[in-house]
């Protein structure tokens, strides 16, 4: 059953009394940038299962994972079919007892490759074949390429326990990391809470070009950062309530390691870096001695941007990408350098008069709640113990004004615009237009004829809270906000208030409350017939929750 108490406090707040409290908390944010969050204490009526973890180990005491021969993202070149298991082992995340990872597996040469991470070449054959060996219905969803339906790895097309799926299409996505995980109608939350995601890198001409001109080698200077929260128990179980709202945990991963630190140079490094969580949005910032460090945002969903813009920090909501470089030159050897997420105003519009309804964190003992600062992960510079032999500082990079091809936004004068609308009833559940998956089923929402382009106008309302909206099979560009935040309005580099991510491909944008976003779809396919797409929030407990719906595109 869905927990809708949460949601029901959301009625009572004025927009009146949002906008009032936005701007003079955003405009805070920058002095308490060094402000470090405490995690709050376990709820003394938690149930066993729900138990927070013991005391936390000392911080940055791990090396972060990166990408090996085998294991956990293990690096795997998708040049010859390939077949992914979904399953469940036990593998050691946390100090004391292994926890149990639903995960997908391969035989790789090293061993066993858990929760891989695909690199491809664009307009290379992608041919991966799911095996479900879990106890329910599962998929492998392509998050962010451009597909047909039957490939999509949707809930419209479910898994059986026990049985197989291929997917088998041409790869015709620029350059850029995109990921896949777990998307059966209704548990998707739960599969990607327990482990079921995995990252995909694609290639192309313009994206060797610009590794060849920065000469950072990947898996050393150019490295993955995949970012997720657990709830974790005392048994270093996770755990996860069906039904509950807004998931977030209380022990953070990069790279599925908790508490992590790498060993960097005094040089140029690039991450490219996912939010693979259920419903934590992050704001990123990189920090030195409580200063920010700025750095430069290179790319977004979709791959590269036409140029770098320098940034302080990034919102990254669920399933959201971003390409950076940063300078560690700056920064002097034997210092330390943190990946923060800052505070921010989460405009969760919730009514706090409200003394008696339940308190939201009682889920979720021991976790930050959303919008609250906590660290990621600490870049050790250049040796931090006096034993430890200082490697020689880097000359400054110079980075290249264009990184690549990409058009400004289309002129969208003339374009069909659709009216999308984020709403929530008496009840507490979403809907987008009114509709909501429990109620319509696998019915679209509204149909394409193929080969048209629309602007969909996306509008959420003040009563309401952030949300992700993903588009599936179909890529976009952002061509205007409005109505936004101050913090989100004061992000603004180009015209009709795009900020540095909305200047390039996206695939799920954010939508805050009171805010209205056009994005600009072309729906040109090489296919033909009707095949069915979703457009959901990826907050995972909203889209199973009902926030999702299907639509159609047709000849």
């Amino acid at each position: 059953m869905v927990n809708t108490n949460r949601r029901k406090w959301v009625l009572g707040l004025s927009a009146a009394a949002a906008a009032a409290v936005a701007l003079p908390y955003a405009l805070s944010q920058r002095a308490r940038r060094s402000s470090h969050a405490a995690h709050a204490d376990a709820d003394a009526d938690a149930s066993p299962a729900d138990a927070a973890p013991p005391s936390a180990p000392a911080p940055f005491r791990q090396p972060l994972r990166i990408p090996g021969a085998a294991g956990l993202l293990a690096e795997t070149h998708l040049s010859a079919p390939l077949v992914l298991a979904a399953t469940e082992a036990a593998f050691p995340i946390f100090d004391g007892a292994p926890t149990r990872i639903w995960h997908y597996a391969h035989a790789a040469s090293a061993g066993l490759g858990i929760n891989p991470l695909l690199r491809i070449d664009r307009g290379k054959e992608l041919d991966v074949s799911l095996d479900n060996r879990l106890g329910e219905d599962t998929t492998i969803h392509w998050h962010g390429l451009s597909v047909d339906e039957a490939n999509d790895g949707s809930g419209l097309h479910p898994v059986a326990p026990g049985a197989g799926k291929r997917y088998r299409f041409r790869v015709a996505d620029r350059a850029g990391l995109y990921w896949y995980h777990a998307h059966p109608h209704g548990r998707t939350g739960a599969q990607l809470q327990h482990g079921l995601a995995g990252l995909l890198r694609v290639d192309d001409d313009e994206e060797r070009a610009l590794a060849a001109s920065l000469a950072l080698p990947w898996g050393v200077r150019d490295l993955p950062l995949m970012i997720s929260d657990k709830q974790v128990n005392a048994d270093n179980a996770i755990v996860y309530r069906q039904g509950a709202d807004d998931w977030i945990g209380n022990r953070l991963l990069v790279n599925w390691t908790p508490e992590p630190f790498l060993d960097v140079l005094q040089a140029l490094y690039r991450f490219r870096i996912a939010n693979v969580a259920n419903a934590r949005m992050l704001r990123l910032a990189f920090e030195h001695r409580g200063q920010s460090l700025p750095f430069h945002l290179i790319g977004s969903d979709g791959g590269l941007l036409a140029r770098p813009w320098t940034v302080e920090d990034v919102f990254l909501a669920p399933a959201q990408r971003i390409d950076v470089l940063v300078d560690f030159s700056t920064v002097a050897a034997g210092e330390r350098v943190l990946l923060r997420s800052l505070e921010y105003l989460a405009m969760e519009n919730e009514d706090e008069s409200g003394a008696f309804a339940p308190d939201p964190m009682g889920e979720h003992p021991g976790a930050a709640a959303m919008g609250e600062a906590f660290d990621l992960m600490q870049f050790c510079i250049a040796g931090c113990s006096d034993t430890t032999p200082k490697p020689a500082k880097r000359p400054p990079a110079k980075l290249p004004e264009r990184l690549s091809d990409l058009a400004p936004p289309p002129d969208t004068t003339g374009w069909s615009v659709r009216p999308i609308r984020l709403s929530m009833n008496q009840e507490g559940s979403w809907f987008i237009n009114d509709w909501n998956m429990h109620s319509v089923g696998h019915e679209p929402m509204f149909r394409i004829k193929r080969g048209s382009r629309e602007v969909w106008e996306i509008r959420n309302n003040m009563t309401s809270m952030p949300h992700p909206i993903h588009v599936h099979g179909f890529r976009f560009r952002v061509v205007s906000r409005s109505i936004s935040p101050p913090d989100i309005r004061g992000r603004a580099v180009a015209p009709k208030g795009l900020n540095p991510q909305d200047t390039g491909w996206n695939d799920t944008v954010v939508i805050w409350p009171g805010e209205i976003v056009r994005i600009a779809i072309d729906f040109a396919q090489e296919l033909s017939g009707t095949h069915r797409y979703m457009i959901h929030c990826h907050n995972l407990e909203h889209e199973d929750m009902g926030m999702m719906v299907a639509f159609a595109v047709t000849d």
